[in-house]
């Protein structure tokens, strides 16, 4: 209903997940990395967790989307891709998802019978040196028989190594559910915690999805009005969205060009804003600290670094629209994530 009132040619704060809105924090470069790693490492396993609106899904339709467009650009080989979006699975459900986006019809459901078929399958795409890839989103709602299922198929081999690489992502409880079965938990070559942005990334974020919704000005949200944004949303993205909208809402009703922070205790309710929900974030934060963390190595890090560098180089020179140099950043970046700089 504000588009017009304030100028904008787009949404800025929807809350479904948005590729081109999505801004590459450095927590959010490195997790995107280590989840570009799993597909390229034949033992690829890697687990993503963060709180409810975190990114997660956001980062993973961006791998997915820079997957197609590489191979049909043939930058990349060929990947071949089982993606579950939903993850309420019962009995045999997983191997059956598996083999009906394969393709391939089965005659008969028994355990025994669809492993088999799946094992084929797998075997045939490694030998044609074509990597596989399972991605699971939500996936601390999976059951333990179906983690005990991820662990069969991680573990299925060819002659050329493990046939299988696993992006799992899901709240913080995965990280526990999976630390329950030693033989999975020792399979995760990577876990990455996603954590609410600080305040300076709340600000840049913020801006961000600003400019991409075709605002540059950068007075709409002042720096009193980001601080108490980011007070009531922990940094957490989905959070800073529905505040965010909810200001622009309360400013556009009373016809007013301008935010006002009084306005966030005024709408708290009616966004379920609730003290118990304002604290979360420091409730996860403090999760946070009891998992453990793999590093990257030199070489990631130095790309990850990197990537995020040329991130933000892309918003300041999209914002002044240098076209040349923009198109210079983007070939920058995209040999980065390709490997081949």
């Amino acid at each position: 209903m504000y588009l017009e009132h304030f100028g904008f040619g787009r949404h800025p704060f929807r809350m479904a997940p948005e590729e081109d809105f999505l801004y590459m924090s450095q927590q959010h470069s490195r997790a995107f990395i280590f989840m570009d790693s799993a597909i390229w490492s034949p033992e690829g396993f890697v687990v993503i967790s963060g709180e409810i609106g975190s990114g997660k899904t956001t980062l993973l339709k961006k791998m997915i989307s820079e997957i197609k467009a590489k191979v049909k650009a043939k930058v990349k080989a060929e990947v071949k891709l089982f993606h579950i979006a939903y993850s309420n699975l019962k009995g045999d459900d997983l191997f059956q998802t598996i083999l009906q986006q394969a393709g391939i019809p089965w005659a008969e459901a028994n355990r025994v019978s669809l492993l088999c078929a799946i094992n084929d399958h797998l075997r045939q795409l490694a030998d044609q040196g074509i990597p596989v890839l399972l991605a699971i989103d939500e996936a601390q709602n999976l059951r333990r028989e179906n983690l005990e299922d991820i662990r069969l198929l991680a573990g299925m081999e060819s002659a050329h190594g493990p046939i299988l690489r696993v992006i799992l992502l899901g709240q913080p409880e995965l990280k526990h559910h999976i630390a329950e079965l030693p033989q999975l938990s020792q399979r995760v070559k990577l876990f990455f915690h996603l954590e609410g942005l600080p305040l300076d990334d709340t600000e840049q974020y913020i801006h961000h999805r600003l400019s991409v919704a075709g605002i540059q000005n950068r007075e709409l949200f002042p720096s009193d009005i980001i601080k108490l944004v980011h007070d009531y949303s922990g940094g957490i993205p989905r959070l800073i969205n529905k505040i965010s909208d909810g200001l622009l809402l309360c400013a556009f009703a009373d016809d007013r060009a301008y935010l006002l922070g009084s306005d966030i205790a005024e709408i708290q309710h009616e966004l379920l804003l609730s003290t118990d929900h304002i604290s979360q974030p420091q409730n996860a934060q403090e999760r946070a600290k009891e998992t453990t963390r793999q590093t990257l190595s030199p070489a990631l890090e130095r790309i990850a670094a990197a990537l995020e560098s040329i991130d933000l180089k892309l918003a300041a020179l999209a914002a002044n629209v240098d076209e040349p140099k923009v198109r210079l950043f983007r070939d920058a970046r995209n040999r980065l994530q390709d490997g081949k700089v």
